[in-house]
């Protein structure tokens, strides 16, 4: 007989039970074994991914299954399908296999508290959703009753016998399980949409040597400068860019802590491109801060690393924001950091090493094997985070063969302070990392650094008119950065109405990335007119890091030390102005103004440094160190360890938020939602040009309409425009919420 997985849906035929467990059986098996090749775990690690993979639908055998899985009414499965898999797993006894019981348990719920689930004694890892289906009584009693007759049929459908055991050793950690799911998971999920027709084509592969070269070509290309300063300038960059690409790649975990402007986003690239080559690695991730603009540097190595008859956005990837389906229909859209070389932010990189929710952990196996570039690194997380990533990141260099570099203009050595080890882990050793660039040369760039600009500070607070008029005295273009997307809206609309539109430009993430790459090619294109100087971009710190613009002042809304370094890197970025200055400054709340209260600590560590006279680079660790005292971030890091060696996967979900807000995916009006709602079939890259992000806690104050089409996917119904983006439908709200604005 012709048992079911799946039922007729979309035009496509019912999927019967050998063809989707005996595909997923065998996807599973191969990006396990990529994701492990050559790796010490690679046996057992496999073995139990397979294992998971080969019953995660057991359960789907039952009768009561079988007749809704042939008759297409779109009803839910009537009993439920994954307790059977689980309990035949455990049942096996073997270390593998009792994880491989996890994964099964896990792969739609997601993974749970392991001690929960202890705690539940005889019950543990059985039913314990909600709903009459899963009342744990009943499922343990139907899989007692019936889980033979399920074998007897899975073995029936896969036509053999059972799956011989082996006596491996497995000891996995919360990452090492959150990898296993992941492959799983990529597999069940990429069968299914293969057979309703979405089926995703093999990624390109890296071809790290021939890449390289073609980096190599484009960095020779560059200019070489005019002036004299121009021209030490340029020769330093290509000193800077042959030290990294000819570094040692012998360590796994290395820095790069040259000053802004020195062309980091190549150099560490091709050092990068070398250590792929020398330990046969399949792809590179680039991580950028989680407020950044990165189609900048997607640009970049499009441009450079793209061979020939290659599509680019088949080589680079951009991963703006989170895009994970789960539902069968939808499974499609949900980003795979599959191509070769994957540009996300630290948001999405690192709350997927975090994640124990299954269409979030199906990218993750890609991360493994891989060279990863975490750029900017002090603006990449929240300061009682890192030590956890940290660990994450020594656990994927030390075990799954990745080579990691951190980089940034303004550097903190985090992994060098006693307070980011709690005293559980006080033992763990505090690594020297090797750096890319030698003394010699990092001071001849940190020459150029001090040459470059002055950091000051005004005595006062001002309001919002108070700012619009210290802006007007500073030597134009100017770029002026805030603490929150709802200040840099209510600036830049106020200006414009000052100045004129013309004279003020916005970039924040209230634009969709489309109208966000559209801005910063028009401020690129006007900082290169000579004759365009009057005018300002306002922004959030997304312009801070990793975006090569250069204006002739800056003012920036006062945060971490940092922040104000990094955006210096946008003033006199290339020593065309003899003098410039970047102000950091304290607003007065007012006018739809409030403060931004994650930022009080490091402003206030900031002004400390302003009275000593130590903003600059070197001083980017003592503000760290002083930021964790001010925060009394020691006890958050101790529970986050101690949640993770625990495996409490939820806890560690919920409580690493490197935005601390639920956010939901919101597709802004225009030709693609229209198409959408009409039935059109997207891919995932046109859905996150258009979306952006949004607190969940305003769904109701924004009238956030769910897409019927595309499940936990909103429409946004208020003003939209390519100025402020979604701030022009949600100030217009602010605005009835406060009284200014009166609906009669």
């Amino acid at each position: 007989m012709d048992w079911l997985a799946h039922s007729a849906k979309r035009g496509a035929p019912a999927q019967t039970y050998g063809d989707h467990v005996g595909c997923a059986i065998a996807k599973a098996r191969q990006v396990a074994a990529d994701a492990s090749l050559g790796l010490p775990l690679a046996e057992p690690f496999i073995e139990t991914v397979t294992l998971g993979t080969e019953f995660h639908d057991l359960g789907k055998l039952d009768d009561d299954n079988q007749a809704v899985l042939a008759s297409p009414n779109g009803k839910a499965l009537p009993r439920e399908h994954v307790d059977a898999g689980v309990k035949h797993l455990f049942g096996l006894g073997t270390p593998s296999a009792c994880y491989a019981g996890m994964l099964a348990y896990s792969h739609h719920r997601g993974l749970p508290d392991v001690a929960e689930q202890k705690g539940r004694d005889s019950k543990a890892w059985r039913g314990d959703e909600t709903g009459e289906r899963f009342e744990p009584d009943i499922v343990i009693a139907r899989t007692s009753q019936h889980l033979d007759t399920y074998l007897l049929r899975h073995h029936e459908a896969l036509q053999r016998g059972s799956t011989p055991l082996s006596a491996l050793v497995f000891k996995p950690d919360a990452l090492d399980l959150r990898l296993a799911l992941g492959c799983l998971v990529d597999a069940d999920h990429g069968d299914t949409a293969r057979h309703y027709g979405a089926a995703v084509a093999d990624a390109p592969l890296l071809h790290a040597d021939t890449r390289l070269l073609a980096l190599n070509a484009y960095v020779a290309n560059l200019g070489h400068g005019v002036t004299d300063r121009e021209a030490e300038r340029a020769a330093n960059r290509r000193a800077h860019y042959a030290a990294c690409r000819d570094a040692d790649t012998t360590p796994s975990l290395v820095e790069c802590d040259s000053p802004v402007g020195s062309g980091k986003t190549t150099a560490v690239m091709a050092h990068l491109l070398r250590a792929a080559q020398a330990k046969n690695l399949r792809r590179v991730f680039v991580v950028q801060p989680f407020t950044n603009i990165i189609d900048q540097s997607v640009e970049t190595y499009r441009q450079a690393l793209c061979l020939v008859d290659e599509s680019p956005d088949q080589i680079v990837a951009a991963h703006h924001h989170k895009t994970d389906f789960s539902d069968p229909l939808t499974r499609e859209l949900t980003t795979r950091w599959q191509s070769p070389v994957v540009v996300t932010t630290a948001v999405q990189f690192f709350e997927t090493l975090a994640s124990n929710h299954p269409a979030s952990l199906r990218k993750l196996h890609q991360v493994t094997r891989s060279a990863i570039f975490i750029d900017e690194a002090h603006a990449a997380l929240p300061a009682h985070l890192w030590p956890l990533a940290w660990k994450w990141l020594r656990t994927l260099a030390d075990h799954w063969g990745c080579h990691i570099v951190l980089a940034s203009g303004s550097l903190a050595r985090f992994w060098t302070l006693d307070d980011f080890y709690p005293p559980s882990k006080s033992s763990l050793s505090k690594p020297i990392l090797p750096a890319l660039v030698g003394d010699v040369l990092r001071a001849k760039l940190a020459g150029d650094e001090t040459r470059r600009i002055r950091y000051r500070r005004p005595p006062d607070a001002l309001n919002l008119d108070g700012l619009l008029d210290f802006l007007g005295t500073l030597p134009g273009p100017r770029i002026a950065v805030f603490n929150t997307v709802q200040t840099a809206a209510i600036v830049a609309r106020a200006l414009a109405q000052k100045t004129g539109r013309h004279n003020v430009e916005h970039l924040s993430t209230a634009l969709t990335p489309a109208d966000r790459a559209a801005t910063l090619a028009r401020v690129k294109a006007r900082l290169a007119q000579s004759d365009d100087r009057d005018w300002t971009l306002v922004a959030t710190s997304l312009v801070e890091a990793g975006v090569d613009l250069s204006f002739h002042t800056g003012l920036r809304e006062a945060a971490s030390l940092a922040s104000a370094l990094q955006l210096g890197g946008r003033v006199n970025r290339h020593n065309e102005y003899d003098e410039a200055e970047l102000w950091s400054l304290t607003l007065r709340p007012g006018a739809g103004i409030h403060p931004h209260r994650t930022m009080r600590a490091p402003a206030g560590v900031l002004a400390k440094l302003f009275q000593r006279d130590r903003v600059k680079p070197e001083a980017c660790t003592e503000a760290l160190k002083l930021e964790i005292a001010e925060q009394g971030n020691p006890e958050k890091i101790g529970l986050l360890f101690s949640h993770e060696h625990a495996k409490q996967f939820l806890r560690v979900a919920e409580e690493f938020k490197v935005i601390a807000s639920d956010t939901v995916t919101v597709l802004m009006p225009g030709p693609l939602l229209d198409a959408i709602k009409k039935g059109a079939r997207i891919d995932w890259k046109a859905l996150q040009s258009q979306c952006v992000q949004i607190w969940a806690t305003r769904k109701v104050d924004f009238g956030l309409h769910p897409i019927e089409a595309v499940p936990d996917l909103f429409e946004w119904t208020l003003s939209y425009d390519d100025f402020i983006g979604y701030m022009a439908g949600a100030l217009d709200v602010e605005r009835v919420k406060s009284g200014a604005t009166l609906i009669v």
